[in-house]
């Protein structure tokens, strides 16, 4: 099948686990479905859904790090209530150093978004700013036992690695609700896969996340 495969690299980049909110806050090693969907949001300058296009990544980094920051604390007693000013507060933050990203998309019109994105490119937070090194069409071979690592596959309960439960994405109302949250597999070392795709002028297996209309994969 024809692809798009995007590099982007970053001096910084941080995937905040969603139920650490104070003192420390770790990174996954790898980005989660909705960072990834959300940078593709970013790049056309509109939402883009989990089921308008398929996509595949590996994210690569050369260090890790945890930094002191200052944040500032908001909230209210009631909703009822306006959000008003609680105070600051320092936490550490782990993040990543001079990363990575490959990513592949199903649909080759994103080559003139991210060519020219509309928002800023970000691999995490504000502070984690993303630069598009490369951009090529390629062909990608559908195979089966494929190897991969680097990446987050849909979990199986047939390939060893760190198990969490995430959204896919989010829609975006002012209050985000996530979108299908279900089991995901962050695979760090090569492993083998039953069916995915393979880029030849890479040497490298790629697992392709494709939903249909309902949302599921």
């Amino acid at each position: 099948m024809k692809a798009l495969r995007v590099e982007l690299k970053a001096m910084t980049a941080s995937f905040r686990y969603p139920m650490f909110a104070v003192s420390y806050q770790p990174t996954y090693k790898v980005p989660p479905l909705s960072t990834i969907y959300g940078l593709l949001s970013a790049a056309k300058g509109e939402k883009v859904h989990v089921w308008d296009l398929a996509i595949g990544y590996d994210f690569s980094h050369e260090g890790e790090g945890v930094d002191l920051e200052r944040i500032l604390e908001y909230g209210g007693e009631k909703k009822t209530k306006p959000v008003s000013y609680q105070g600051s507060n320092i936490v550490q933050r782990q993040f990543l150093y001079n990363c990575t990203l490959n990513l592949y998309i199903s649909d080759l019109d994103f080559k003139k978004y991210f060519e020219k994105p509309y928002y800023t490119l970000l691999l995490g937070r504000q502070t984690d700013l993303a630069m598009v090194t490369r951009i090529e069409e390629i062909n990608l071979e559908k195979k089966n036992n494929v190897s991969v690592k680097n990446t987050m596959i849909p979990f199986d309960g047939k390939v060893p690695g760190q198990i969490v439960s995430l959204p896919s994405d989010f829609t975006d109302e002012p209050q985000r609700k996530p979108i299908e949250v279900r089991p995901y597999c962050i695979v760090e070392s090569e492993q083998q896969i039953d069916i995915g795709y393979f880029d030849s002028e890479l040497n490298k297996g790629v697992c392709l996340h494709e939903f249909d209309n309902k949302g599921k994969e």
